[in-house]
């Protein structure tokens, strides 16, 4: 037969443990659009003798889930980055009605399809010179656009590199306090969602694996290089430019040193936007320069074969080595008499050397004498289109996969608020049972007393 003194310690210990029931359904519902949250469970027993007791409060989480969400992030994190850039890159060789390299180079060439018609028009060799030059100053533009572009991308580089410092040493601290709290026996579960948020955005910046110390931190390692966080500790990231090709490479500075990991680095932004800045502008630039450096030796050579209106040697047309560098002659600009058309001194009629220069559009100058001029180029857009396209797919396919892995984890450690409402409802029952009883408890006491 159950005492006064055992059904007051049940009722106790059912207040006891229905409050902490209604904290923590309470934190999980207002919590309910963390995004990062993961939901707390208290499960409560009757013991022995009949009083409800509580177990410790537990943190509903996955590892495997959490890991793939990472892995899910970094891929979205490079290709988000070499999506952007690349439609950046896209944009500089776009033509658009008259304006573009195709265009300038159509009329740079039929320019001189002109003068062969003509070769004392003064008009026609003032055209000419004119759109000798805007193709020149396309040129001009094109390198120097890319150039920008790739500086644009050392400044997402340095941003990148900034914040990766910044949460590395967030996730360091997190430990800290981590094990300082588990130490004083107190509940972890927020500083360990805050530590994967911190890691779920480091992943989006750059590629990371993770493992736990004997102390149980999490400690975050580069790829195959160095050690980003260990326990407590969090080494810098810095980005510096080569002395010798003048990019930027990515060094890791820890209290063992020193040491390059840019071959490291192959995900998150800083993945992408070392893909482009180091592998896909250089090769662009390069491709652009051998157009600008070919044409000019071919143009030159049969300009230089050629006579003016003036019966003497034709000069170099262009001035200048690649796409950076190329103009036109200024004297000839100055002076477009100067123009060599004719293949014979002294002749006004003459427009043989014209005639040659226009049928290098046609002539297969480009890779190895397999592609004109407007070929090479074109080719050189297509691959880039192509480039574009692909880094859309990707990044489309790797939001999907992160929505994806977003949903596993969210299935095992996100909140439903209908669920938490139903569980609130019936722990502020069975707590007003409770003090239902104490009440009831307190009063029969008092008659007793008063008896």
């Amino acid at each position: 037969m159950a005492t006064i003194s055992s059904v007051y310690n049940s009722a106790l210990s059912g207040l006891t443990s229905y409050t902490a029931a209604i904290s923590v359904a309470s934190k999980n519902i207002s919590n309910a659009s963390v995004s990062s949250y993961s939901r707390e469970t208290l499960t409560l027993q009757t013991n022995a003798t009949g009083s409800v007791e509580t177990s410790a409060t537990k943190r509903v989480y996955d590892s495997f889930t959490v890991a793939r969400l990472r892995t899910a992030n970094e891929d979205k994190g490079k290709w988000d980055a070499e999506n952007t850039t690349l439609s950046s890159i896209e944009s500089i060789f776009s033509d658009s009605g008259s304006y573009g390299l195709s265009s300038a180079l159509s009329a740079f060439w039929s320019s001189w399809s002109d003068l062969e018609d003509d070769p004392s028009s003064s008009s026609a060799r003032s055209t000419l010179t004119s759109n000798a030059e805007n193709l020149a100053s396309t040129f001009n533009t094109l390198s120097s656009e890319l150039d920008s572009t790739g500086s644009d991308i050392d400044t997402s580089i340095s941003d990148a590199v900034s914040e990766i410092n910044d949460l590395s040493s967030q996730i360091a601290d997190y430990n800290k306090q981590i094990r300082m709290s588990t130490n004083a026996g107190q509940d972890t579960s927020d500083l360990k969602d805050s530590r994967d948020a911190a890691l779920q955005k480091l992943a989006g910046l750059i590629n990371i694996d993770t493992y736990s110390n004997s102390e149980g931190d999490i400690c975050v390692q580069i790829g195959s290089g160095g050690t980003l966080v260990e326990g407590i500790s969090s080494a810098t990231v810095s980005s510096v430019s080569n002395a010798t090709t003048g990019l930027q490479e990515i060094d890791l500075s820890s209290s063992t040193g020193e040491q390059d990991i840019t071959s490291d680095v192959t995900g998150g932004s800083l993945g992408g936007y070392l893909e482009v800045r180091n592998d896909v502008i250089p090769s662009y630039e390069k491709q652009l320069d051998n157009l600008a450096s070919t044409l000019i030796s071919a143009v030159n050579s049969l300009h230089t074969s050629g006579y003016d209106l003036n019966g003497d040697s034709g000069l170099s047309f262009f001035t200048g080595t690649d796409a950076g560098t190329i103009t036109v002659n200024s004297k000839i600009t100055d002076d477009p008499s100067l123009v060599a058309a004719s293949s014979t001194s002294g002749s006004t009629s003459n427009g043989t050397v014209a005639s040659s220069i226009a049928a290098l559009q046609d002539s297969l100058e480009m890779n190895n004498g397999t592609q004109t001029f407007s070929d090479y180029y074109n080719s050189l857009v297509s691959k880039l289109g192509t480039a574009v396209s692909t880094a859309s797919s990707k990044y489309s396919q790797a939001s999907d996969t992160l929505t994806s892995c977003q949903t596993l984890r969210d299935s095992v450690s996100a909140v439903s608020t209908d669920e938490e409402l139903s569980n609130l409802t019936l722990y502020q029952d069975a707590y007003a049972a409770c003090a239902k009883v104490m009440t009831a408890l307190d009063e029969l006491l008092k008659t007793l007393i008063d008896m």
